[in-house]
């Protein structure tokens, strides 16, 4: 798995938590004096939710070597 600096991480950029790769969000703020990330991402009621992670909880979604699992999308 690739290591990510908080440099790495711009507004609009999609990532997973490390802990749960199934939910994927998009940075939509940083706060570069403490290294988090506002992220907000859409539940499976639709509802928009929003929260904040340190840099190094996160893994930015085209790194594929983390996930290899299939992911399916519903159209």
């Amino acid at each position: 798995m690739r290591t990510y600096t908080f440099k790495d991480f711009e507004i609009g950029v999609s990532v997973y938590h490390k802990s749960n790769t199934r939910i994927k969000m998009i940075v939509v703020g940083k706060d570069s004096e403490t290294f988090e990330l506002k992220c907000r991402w859409i539940d499976k009621d639709g509802n928009r939710l929003e929260d904040i992670f340190l840099f190094a909880e996160l893994v930015k979604s085209d790194d594929h070597d983390y996930d290899t699992r299939p992911r399916f999308s519903v159209i």
